[in-house]
């Protein structure tokens, strides 16, 4: 089987936690390098991992051959480095979200179709057994026609335990790690591919970096009808009881061991023959309908096994010559609905999405 050269530029956390041991298991491609200007990082890693370290990312595209560049480095430089990769010959998997510009995202989409490469989205909620599992049953007419998304995250211990997460440069978009930039465009992507349709108008504020911590929400209104409605808080404490905790096999420091989960996130979709309320990286989701209700069984592949997924489809298509699951433009899409609620609350106003490109 051939295995596709893949190397990653940015070698922090997201690097260490998510991808890398996500892509343990996966056979079509082959780490061969990583780059990373923090010397002690490129050190513990590439000794930890087995692969060829450099410094300067551009060095190790002239000598690594590669077929695939992970960009997992803080979202204000994904341009030029999505740009540089690009003009190497070398597909592009970037994080998200691709940008914190419209006018960036723009770019890293034509720059990899004028190089003639292909540009994959990190969005790996789409590869998470429960929400691969939720899209199966609204397809199959399960859940009748939805009517509306949620999702809250409460999960602070007070404005003086607040740490404002640091990838985001002062005045850009983006604040903490459970905020509307950062996670809650995971849920427009998510919400988006369920109901299979595009946003129509938003209404919403999210937290600028250096700017104290707000309650940040985003309320979407899709052209089916359908509401979208995320809430996220960092700052505040938790009000739900221990009973709504649950058992959990999946969480951002998952060793392969099971855990109670006093406030496990989770979202919940609703229809008119039935609802779901999916536990994401606990990797459990409930249905509730009409004299029903019932735990959903998933694929056993808990976090960070979705990273692997990811990449596996991408290395597939690559192999076969096809576009990703999950492309730049989508991307730029849910970047534009991110943005929108920034716009929302500043000028006071409902925001119209239009086509972005």
């Amino acid at each position: 089987m051939k295995k596709l050269r893949l190397g990653l530029i940015g070698l922090g956390g997201v690097a260490q936690v998510c991808h890398l041991p996500g892509y343990r298991e996966v056979e079509t491609i082959a780490i061969v390098a990583g780059a990373d200007l923090r010397k002690d990082v490129l050190m513990k890693v590439t000794t930890e991992w087995g692969f060829n370290g450099y410094t300067d990312y551009e060095k190790m595209l002239k000598k690594e051959n590669l077929d695939i560049a992970c960009i997992l480095t803080p979202p204000s430089i994904r341009r030029q480095i999505t740009e540089k990769v690009a003009e190497h010959g070398v597909n592009v998997l970037v994080e998200k979200p691709m940008a914190l510009t419209l006018e960036d995202a723009i770019s890293m989409i034509a720059k990899c179709e004028k190089e003639g490469v292909k540009l994959c989205y990190g969005e790996t909620f789409r590869f998470l057994p429960t929400c691969n599992k939720a899209k199966e049953m609204i397809e199959n007419g399960l859940l009748g026609d939805l009517s509306l998304l949620l999702e809250t995250v409460i999960r602070g211990q007070g404005l003086a335990h607040y740490e404002p997460y640091h990838i985001y440069p002062i005045g850009a978009p983006g604040a903490g790690a459970w905020g509307l930039t950062d996670h809650g465009i995971h849920l427009v992507d998510t919400f988006r591919w369920f109901t299979g349709s595009e946003v129509d108008w938003v209404f919403g504020r999210g937290t600028r970096s250096g700017k104290p911590p707000s309650t940040e929400f985003l309320t979407m209104k899709f052209k089916t009808g359908v509401i979208g409605q995320l809430i996220y808080n960092e700052t505040t404490y938790p009000s739900d009881m221990p009973y709504e905790g649950i058992f959990s096999w999946g969480s951002y420091d998952a060793q392969g061991i099971s855990r109670w989960e006093q406030f496990p996130g989770n979202f919940r979709v609703h229809g008119t023959k039935g609802a779901l309320r999916i536990f994401a990286y606990p990797n459990k989701m409930f249905f509730f309908g009409e004299d029903k209700k019932q735990e959903i069984k998933v694929l056993d592949k808990p976090h960070p096994h979705h990273f692997g997924l990811q990449i596996e489809s991408f290395a597939k298509h690559l192999i076969h010559g096809e576009d990703p699951d999950v492309t730049g433009i989508d991307g730029l899409k849910d970047l534009q609905i991110i943005l929108a609620a920034y716009e929302s609350f500043e000028s006071q106003k409902i925001v119209q999405i239009k086509s972005p490109i």
